[in-house]
């Protein structure tokens, strides 16, 4: 089933879902439960959850709490999106249940400790495993329960063929199976949402009072007014937090006269690295000495895009004599223990405080919301719940941005409800996921237009639905060209299987295969 949904093969599900065996393993005694087979013996009904995650508690507390509850049902898999994640969740699981009722089921454990890990799950000999993406197809007793955390995070979609994404397999397999499924992060995905919004989903909200502040930067200041007051004051309470958008020192260079993007000779955007940095390409690594505008003819530049090198330059100069930790790209720290100071960070990098954040300082919000991709008001806003629940339980949260957006009050609330009504809102409208099924063909480009032909011959004949829209063929890159289809869920499965047919057919004439991606986590 999970290979037809993401129009794959049966082997491409199978090395993600078995790990390699080790012989000497399967030697080994394990102790097998008597597995429950009628659903009378079942003790409650199917659960079907998303669960919105508490402010201030610590993520691997929260899971255990509600673990002691879903135990009682059957076994407990936990998908994690990160191995930050998993370790946090496994410290906090080691605590409050017996060593050895909790294994580890992922890559990072030594190859027979993986073998075993999974055929203990399997046998239902051990009660709690915790894994990444592809610990999702271990095999459960009839009634347990598979968590995804972080659901709506990019690390949960499998970069390799098919590229089908955990959250939707445990989806899947609580559909097809007795397996209950709870999905849980500060707000839900769009995918999630639309669950919610039919029915399919119950929901569990963590709802409380958040402290937020909120003020538009202006003029170019990295700082807006209100902002140096709420820091000072959390200083002298703590560590405080800044999230700030992207790595580097400077992301987009401008010429200082006419503003005009400075660009190398091959296309490709300058950048600057460093304070007093020479400007290179992001492309070509081409530097550039003696850079001159090519329309204006200026030589002085203007950095429109700050990277976390040049924040924690100009944070520094605001606040001076205060301790500043860099958590970014190579460079990520996974605990601070400083009794005041500043951290700044970019997303996902955040280190954890154990008394948590005074203050959590969200940069250049609208930058956040302000990318190219579909989906860059539901990243932002999980990286923004994210970093505000690193504050303490009265710490606030400070956003750079208009007090009117909507991320201000659902973080006020903690709650995300009325954000996401309107983005599915606006996804429908758009013939978007989550209510159409995306699908992207990437092919060399000489034989992309004779696709695109065959694939509109398929429309008219009746082969795929009527209401499949084509676009493209779009150049990607030098050789490939790309074309996507969407199509109403409903009518899905008829597009995916002609797709599936097609790849075959391709194969068998050892024509050059297609790269098939359904519902990929981009779709910029």
């Amino acid at each position: 089933n999970a290979s037809k949904r993401w129009a794959g093969v049966p082997y491409d599900i199978i090395r993600s879902a078995i790990p390699p065996r080790v012989a000497s393993v399967d030697k080994e005694n394990f102790e097998v439960r008597l597995r429950r087979n009628s659903l009378q013996e079942v003790s409650t009904e199917k659960v079907r959850l998303f669960w919105t995650l508490p402010a201030s508690q610590p993520l691997g507390e929260s899971l255990a709490m509600f673990a002691a509850q879903r135990l009682q049902n059957g076994q407990l898999l936990i998908i994690c999106a990160t191995e930050r994640e998993l370790l946090e969740v496994e410290k906090a699981f080691t605590t409050h249940f017996p060593f050895e009722s909790v294994v580890r089921l992922d890559a990072i454990s030594s190859r027979a400790d993986r073998y075993r890990n999974f055929l203990r799950m399997s046998t239902d000999s051990v009660r709690i495993g915790i894994g990444l993406r592809g610990a999702v197809f271990t095999p459960l007793a009839q009634g347990s329960t598979i968590m995804v955390i972080s659901e709506s995070s990019e690390h949960l979609h499998e970069p390799r063929t098919p590229g089908w994404n955990a959250r939707d397999v445990a989806l899947l397999r609580s559909a097809l199976f007795e397996t209950n499924v709870v999905l849980a992060g500060f707000s839900p995905s769009l995918e999630a949402a639309r669950l919610i919004e039919t029915k399919w989903l119950g929901s569990i909200s963590s709802r409380t009072r958040r402290d937020v502040v909120a003020q538009e930067q202006s003029l170019g200041a990295l700082l807006p007014a209100k902002s140096f007051a709420v820091i000072r004051k959390a200083l002298a309470l703590g560590p405080v937090l800044c999230l700030v958008p992207r790595k580097g020192y400077g992301n987009a260079v401008l010429c200082a006269k006419c503003r005009n993007i400075a660009q190398c000779k091959c296309g490709g955007r300058l950048k600057v690295d460093a304070k007093n940095a020479i400007p290179e390409c992001a492309l070509c690594a081409a530097r550039y000495e003696s850079w001159r505008c090519g329309y204006c003819q200026g030589s002085d530049i203007y950095l429109a895009a700050r990277g976390i090198e040049r924040y924690i330059e100009e944070i520094g100069r605001a606040f001076p004599n205060f301790q500043i930790v860099n958590s970014s790209g190579e460079n990520i720290v996974e605990s601070v223990d400083i009794q005041k100071g500043l951290v700044v960070a970019t997303p996902g990098a955040e280190p954890r405080s154990p008394q948590g954040y005074s203050a959590v300082v969200l940069l250049e919000g609208q930058r956040f919301f302000g990318t190219s991709d579909i989906r860059a008001t539901e990243r932002a806003r999980e990286q923004f719940f994210n970093a505000s629940h690193l504050s303490a339980t009265k710490g606030k949260t400070f956003v750079a941005i208009d007090p009117v957006h909507p991320i201000v009050a659902a973080l006020t609330r903690w709650d995300a409800d009325f954000m996401v009504k309107r983005e599915l809102s606006e996804q429908e409208s758009a013939h978007l996921p989550p209510y159409f099924r995306f699908i992207s063909l990437e092919i060399d480009t000489k034989g992309a237009t004779t696709l695109h032909a065959g694939i509109v011959q398929a429309r008219a004949e009746g082969r795929i639905p009527s209401t499949t829209e084509i676009r493209g063929p779009h150049q990607n890159g030098e050789l490939s060209s790309r074309i996507t289809l969407t199509v109403p869920v409903i009518e899905a499965p008829l597009l995916v299987a002609f797709v599936h047919e097609l790849q075959r057919r391709r194969s068998l004439s050892r024509k050059p295969l297609l790269r098939i991606r359904v519902d990929p986590y981009s779709l910029a």
